[in-house]
């Protein structure tokens, strides 16, 4: 993502609570990002627009589900009464990043966080 849209803001690096991922960003290499528009050529303006709108190292940057679904590239599909809302989640839970685990470990809690989508005694348990 760094060579695609660029190396992240300042001060959005310093609000990375984990010192190693902060580190890591800080380190990596300073990049200017791609141009969207010449990445894409023959996208439309409309796909450009949201891609750019999504694709944003802080998530506090980027377009909302809301406003994606009302985004014109998504015209031909927006429906607001067949567009269910509910109650907000927490926004994040990225706990596992305070943690230092082996590729293993990661694969395993990803593997069980698909189970919990997919295996209604897996939801159960976990409750």
């Amino acid at each position: 993502m760094n060579n695609l849209c660029g190396t992240p803001s300042p001060s959005y690096i310093a609000s990375i609570k984990d010192k190693d991922n902060e580190k890591f960003m800080t380190d990596l290499p300073k990049r200017k990002g791609l141009s969207f528009k010449e990445l894409f050529k023959g996208a439309s303006k409309d796909a450009i627009d949201m891609l750019e709108k999504m694709l944003k190292f802080d998530p506090n940057e980027r377009i909302t589900v809301e406003e994606a679904l009302a985004h014109p590239y998504l015209a031909s599909l927006h429906d607001e009464e067949d567009e269910p809302t509910g109650e907000l989640v927490s926004p994040f839970d990225f706990d596992f990043e305070f943690y230092s685990l082996s590729i293993a470990e990661y694969r395993e809690l990803i593997y069980q966080e698909i189970l919990l989508y997919s295996d209604e005694a897996k939801v159960e348990e976990y409750l």
